[in-house]
């Protein structure tokens, strides 16, 4: 993170004490690649200092970094928000809004909370007990598009989840990208040959030899079409017969998604028509200096918009029937990694550094949900997102408005008093939320 300045972090030493050694020159930041650089000492030794290295993340930092008593997380407050990061990951495990700060972050004794003094004079606490200690499995993961089934990649493996009934169906001797159908009844994993699984009975019931490593892979909303990106060339597939149909020279991309109904085939931001073949290029229009190599899509529900995430951290909402863009999203610099349209088609998630909740009609965000090393995806009722953290667990939160209040109120125990709201939150009215 590029700071004013060198910057220096407290890492509790061998007896939980803090210990920090002054910062010389050369613990500022790296001219070749801009990373942040904290001279710590090592917590076996004392007496020798090491370096530890987070990358590279755009922005500023607007305080100085705080370290968890157990050293398992530092927290990097920047502008509007604070970035929480896994030390031993050496990756951001969750962001949060700073809204108001007035001083610095501070841990609580056991770590679970982050808090800080915002300029009202309330003390606002941050739970990051949820933030999951590292593990060496299940990192990466996808959803069906339903929310109902998760593919877990564990070694060599790939672990298929009922999330709704909270069991294991088995694992599948594969690794690799992964696309759903809409269902989550059928599953394809790249590799030479594509391989499609029945995702009830981890069994496979299809294998098709693209000629060569493939890039990505999309299933169609009802699994019988398959699209494949090689080289250069993007081909569709008959699943069920393992017949290639046609083949989109240049069209390939690592991005790709099917429209609701099957009939378009969105692939980096070019518009494929599978009826006639008819490639249609957009004009992704973005400042000039916005990266826009598209890494992540989505369609809407009703098949009218299309969502590009971008490397750049931007997202642009495409009308797909007029061939107009809708407007643009400002995540941050971070590329998108996922892209998620809620049931109704309303919300939007996009997962980046942070998880965010993004109003579709009015280009607002109305919320954050914090990091997973997965997702999201919504429920499907729409009342809660689902993501995959570091352990490899899967986990939900609810972003429906009543769910969230409930949820609070079990966490506190029951409303707050008048006296409490009055020194709590003093700059909003009493309200019984509970």
């Amino acid at each position: 993170m590029k700071g004013p300045g060198p910057a220096v972090a407290a890492l509790p030493g061998v007896n939980g004490a803090p210990s920090v050694k002054s910062s010389g020159e050369d613990a500022g930041p790296s001219p070749e690649n801009g990373a942040e650089t904290f001279r710590v000492e090592e917590r076996q030794a004392p007496t020798e200092t090491g370096t530890l290295t987070l990358g590279t993340v755009e922005g500023t930092l607007d305080g100085p970094p705080v370290f968890s008593p157990d050293g398992r997380l530092l927290a990097l407050p920047g502008a509007g928000e604070v970035r929480v990061w896994n030390v031993a990951e050496r990756r951001v495990t969750g962001s949060y809004p700073l809204r108001d700060p007035g001083h610095g972050l501070a841990f609580s004794g056991d770590g679970r909370t982050l808090r800080y003094l915002s300029g009202t004079g309330s003390v606002v606490s941050l739970d990051v007990a949820g933030l999951p200690a590292p593990s060496d499995t299940g990192r990466t993961a996808t959803f069906s598009g339903n929310g109902r089934f998760a593919a877990k990649e564990v070694g060599d493996t790939i672990e298929l989840t009922d999330t709704v009934a909270g069991r294991t169906l088995g694992r599948i001797a594969a690794a690799g990208d992964v696309s759903f159908d809409a269902g989550g009844r059928l599953l394809a994993v790249t590799g030479d040959p594509v391989t499609v699984w029945e995702v009830a009975g981890a069994r496979r019931v299809a294998s098709i030899d693209a000629g060569g490593a493939v890039l990505a892979v999309a299933l169609s909303p009802d699994g019988a079409t398959l699209a494949t990106a090689r080289g250069s060339a993007l081909e569709t597939w008959d699943v069920r017969e393992g017949r290639r149909i046609k083949v989109y020279e240049g069209a390939a991309d690592a991005a790709l998604a099917f429209s609701p109904d099957g009939s378009t085939l969105a692939a980096g931001a070019n518009l494929l028509d599978l009826r006639t073949g008819k490639i249609t290029p957009l004009a992704l229009a973005v400042p000039a200096n916005v990266r826009t190599t598209p890494t992540a899509l989505a369609f809407s529900p009703d098949g009218r918009t299309l969502a590009f995430g971008l490397d750049g951290g931007r997202v642009l909402l495409w009308d797909v029937y007029e061939r107009v863009p809708r407007g643009t999203l400002g995540t941050g610099t971070t590329p998108v990694d996922e892209l998620r349209f809620s049931p109704k088609g309303d919300l939007l998630a996009i997962d980046a550094a942070r998880t965010s909740l993004w109003d579709v009609n009015t280009l607002r965000e109305v919320g954050e949900v914090g990091s997973w090393a997965a997702g999201p995806v919504f429920s499907q009722d729409g009342k809660r997102l689902r993501g995959v953290t570091l352990d490899g667990t899967v986990r939900e939160r609810p972003v429906d408005p009543a769910l969230t209040a409930q949820e609070v109120c079990v966490r506190a125990g029951g409303p707050l008093s008048k006296a409490e709201w009055s020194r709590l939150i003093p700059e909003s009215g009493y309200r019984d939320i509970c």
